[in-house]
């Protein structure tokens, strides 16, 4: 079959052999003319595109355009140059028509004039449009490339809140390509102009010298004669070079620093000036003042202040006639204006996670001074990529519930936590350190840790730090206290549109493995394993081994909660035990008696049998407590921290019982190539061995 070749198709390579030409191939002075004519017709094309294009990517092809104008432009440069030194000696007309207008009716003839406007173009060009815009292209590429992964796990967020479907997900993550393909690639191609520039000076300076060697050595013109005709060459050529060439660098400034908002260059500089009228009334007014100075050029002042005074006033009126419209309707009774009625969004849904603020701390969430809105989304990102899930943006909301410095957290609508800020004072925290206590300033508990601290002045921090306090603003304290709230209550955000990213992002990579879990299992019962991880603090990064266990565990016929979650850890043991590891390789563990360890295991056993799942008895649990609770101060810890280790499937019951003074780890979990000592026994009658 064969295929047809269209003659757009053959465009591109027409182009390439027509600037190899210019590159070998003396041309004559009519081919030149018409080249010059099509550069700057190019030219003009580009740059009004570029005025009318809603944001930068919408024009994608702009750096392929970019080079391929000034790769011509270089040819056409090469071919002028080989024209000028080889006929210029017969006359001003000899590199063809645009050339020697350029250099006649655009400079008068006058070659001294002519190098110095051709000058100017070049310092306006390079120094001013093309510098700028090769570092605004810079500048975004960079920007552009360090919010790439942000703007990325925001369409993901997105998806998994239901707000995009997959279809829409895409779209935008291609123009997210292409919108980062776009500032990278003009990055670079704003550099070929810049260095275009640079190569028209260059061939002004050789073209100059050569055609005054060339006419007085071989052609025996007199030095004047032979400066005038070869300089007013050059500078013809130089001068109708840059016209397309200044014409593309404008191009490339306006959409390199063009702000997207759907509209048109236009639109926007229109609809922003036309919002402030008063700005336009101002400069009439001052317009008018200058049309008055004597010996000024009085008649374009004057019009000029009239036109603007004109257009502020038509501007102010349209915008007060707004608010009648309205009312007109209102009376009319077109029901436009009529109460807002409540939709189901409206009257359901919680958010995930939330903050309520007093009036006092607003300052921290908005204006110039506005920090806490950073810090808590580097807290949460920061716990989402540690924990291994995506987790939910804070909504904060004002209230007048609140006291006005107080601020309150809460997840999925319940409170969980509380606390007072200071906007302009910063927060004073005392440790082991601490050398004299703080007279001044307001005296409350850190809201994170609860240890006695300060609220003072900023004139006071040097005062605090000498002795010894540790001083933080006050975004700083909230985003502490709000980091430990995730620590604390983080595996409650985890629900099911988290988990099923999970497994999709599991299917990108292993499929069958995907299959087999969601076969195997269903979502709630996977969400409440990772749950049990997240709540003792065990990452869920490594989903593919936990799934693993999940799949392996559920075939053998275990389906509860406590069998799939001793499974998933034991997969997890050696990065669960490694960091209780001491130097020397050996993990120091804490065990219990033979005779509590039966206590224990024919209670749980008991309440199975009986058909309920419940915990350890309390008399029980209050021995355990207390037992640990002495052996704790004087233990000495060793690698950091000695663990509880207990047969596993008791292990969850135990935990929940002791989680909050130690770590309790399933034998299971213990890989065999790590050495354990037992350092202390816990029994009936605290017994020690």
């Amino acid at each position: 079959m064969k295929a047809k070749i269209s003659i757009s198709q053959l465009a591109g390579p027409a182009i390439v052999l027509v600037v190899l030409a210019m590159l070998v191939v003396p041309l004559p002075g009519v081919v030149i003319s018409f080249l010059f004519a099509l550069n700057i017709a190019i030219g003009l094309v580009v740059l009004s595109a570029s005025l009318y294009v809603e944001s930068p990517s919408e024009f994608s092809s702009f750096p392929s355009v970019l080079l391929s104008t000034t790769l011509m432009r270089l040819a056409l440069n090469v071919a002028t140059s080989r024209t000028i030194l080889l006929d210029g000696y017969s006359g001003p007309g000899a590199a063809g028509k645009v050339i020697e207008a350029f250099g006649y009716f655009m400079v008068g003839g006058n070659y001294v004039v002519g190098g110095i406007v051709f000058i100017i173009l070049i310092i306006i060009n390079f120094v001013v449009i093309t510098k700028g815009a090769s570092r605004v292209a810079e500048v975004s590429a960079r920007f552009m490339l360090d919010s790439l992964p942000g703007r990325q796990m925001a369409i993901d967020a997105e998806v998994n809140a239901g707000v995009l479907n997959g279809e829409a997900a895409e779209r935008r993550r291609s123009e997210l390509r292409k919108e980062a393909d776009f500032f990278g690639a003009m990055d670079g191609a704003s550099k070929f102009v810049r260095g275009d520039v640079v190569a028209a000076m260059s061939i002004l300076a050789i073209n100059m010298v050569g055609g005054l060697l060339v006419g007085v050595f071989q052609y025996g013109l007199d030095l004047g004669e032979a400066a005038r005709t070869f300089t007013l060459l050059t500078v013809g050529d130089g001068l109708a070079a840059q016209i397309p060439s200044l014409a593309i660098s404008i191009a490339a400034g306006l959409v390199v620093t063009r702000v997207s908002t759907g509209e048109d260059i236009h639109a926007q500089i229109a609809g922003q000036i036309s919002k402030y009228p008063q700005a336009l009334g101002v400069s009439a007014l001052i317009t008018g003042i200058l049309g008055v100075v004597p010996h000024m050029a009085h008649v374009p002042f004057f019009l000029f202040s009239g036109l603007l005074a004109g257009a502020a006033w038509k501007i102010n009126e349209e915008q007060i006639s707004v608010p009648n419209g309205p009312q007109e309707n209102i009376e009319k009774g077109d029901g436009r204006n009529d109460a807002k009625i409540d939709a189901i969004p409206d009257v359901t849904g919680v958010d995930p996670l939330g903050m309520s603020i007093g009036f006092g701390l607003t300052s921290l969430v908005s204006g110039d001074e506005a920090k806490l809105l950073k810090r808590l989304t580097a807290v949460r990102q920061r716990y989402g990529r540690l924990m291994g899930f995506l987790v939910p943006a804070v909504h904060i909301r004002d209230s007048s519930d609140i006291q006005i410095h107080g601020y309150r957290f809460s997840i999925r609508g319940a409170y969980v936590s509380d606390g007072e800020a200071w906007p302009n004072q910063w927060l004073a925290l005392s440790g082991h350190g601490v050398s004299a206590k703080l007279n001044k300033g307001h005296h409350v508990k850190d809201p994170a840790f609860g240890a006695p601290a300060v609220w003072i002045a900023q004139a006071d921090i040097p005062l605090a730090e000498e002795m010894g306090y540790t001083v933080v603003d006050a975004s700083s304290a909230i985003a502490t206290h709000f980091s430990e709230i995730l620590k604390k209550y983080g595996a409650e955000l985890l629900g099911r549109p988290q988990v099923e990213a999970l497994i999709l992002r599991l299917a990108e990579g292993t499929p069958r493995l995907a299959e087999d879990l969601r076969a195997s299992l269903s979502v709630s019962v996977i969400r409440q394993v990772l749950q049990a991880l997240l709540i003792e603090g065990i990452p869920i990064r490594d989903f593919e081994r936990i799934s693993e266990a999940l799949v392996e565990c559920s075939e053998n016929g275990a389906k509860d909660i406590d069998t799939l979650l001793s499974a998933v850890r034991s997969r997890l043991g050696r990065y669960i035990v490694n960091k209780f590891v001491a130097k020397d390789g050996v993990l120091r563990v804490i065990i219990l008696g033979d005779k509590l360890e039966d206590l224990v295991y024919r209670s749980i056993k008991a309440a199975k049998d009986v058909g309920e799942n419940l915990d350890i008895p309390p008399d029980i649990v209050g021995h355990l407590r207390e037992s640990v609770v002495a052996l704790m101060k004087e233990i000495k810890e060793v690698g950091g921290g000695v663990p509880l280790v207990v047969p596993s499937l008791m292990r969850r019951k135990i935990s929940k019982a002791l989680g909050d003074i130690l770590t309790v780890l399933g034998i299971d979990e213990v890989p065999d190539s790590i050495r354990m000592k037992v350092i202390h026994t816990l029994g009936l009658n605290d017994e020690r061995a």
